[in-house]
């Protein structure tokens, strides 16, 4: 799949969080999944490690998530610390941790699901659940074979995320 097909399938896929938590927060997490949709593929940049291979999977989702929310709490943490006067004084590292693990963990899921959904020619099944299951899926209810088709999906996730902004709370 291409970068705007993984990008809508995570702006849909968060449209129910934005959903209920309001324009302005939820526009706020959307955007942060939307910046971590695409982590599983620095795959294609590192050596060692193989395309939809173990960045594609749910482990990978959990552990990302974990990792980006640390380094977000301990980013906030040193703001705080070095700033007189907090922008955010209602917020504390615990919450922040809990946002940004959320968020990646949700951006990366996505694009795993994607990747089950749409399969681009050439490229191997993803393994979504190892190493519990090792069996590769794909489902590939989206047939690829044009850019187009992806940006369906992210228009699909622009209204997604447009209902999400109107007629969630405010």
């Amino acid at each position: 799949m291409y970068p705007t097909g993984h990008y809508g399938v995570a702006l849909i896929l968060a449209a129910p969080f934005a959903f209920f938590l309001g324009r302005k927060t939820g526009t706020v997490f959307s955007s942060f999944v939307l910046l971590t949709a695409v982590l599983p593929d620095l795959d294609k940049h590192l050596p060692v490690v193989t395309h939809h291979g173990v960045t594609h999977t749910f482990l990978f989702a959990v552990v990302a998530g974990i990792a980006v929310g640390a380094v977000g709490a301990a980013a906030f943490w040193a703001y705080v610390a070095s700033s007189a006067t907090s922008r955010w004084s209602n917020l504390t590292p615990k919450q922040v941790f809990t946002w940004a693990t959320a968020g990646a963990f949700l951006g990366v899921a996505s694009h795993v699901v994607a990747d089950v959904l749409v399969l681009l020619p050439g490229t191997q099944p993803v393994s979504p659940f190892w190493p519990v299951f090792d069996r590769k899926l794909s489902v590939e209810v989206v047939p690829l074979g044009a850019p187009v088709r992806n940006a369906v999906l992210l228009v699909a996730g622009f209204v997604a995320q447009t209902l999400a902004f109107r007629y969630g709370p405010g």
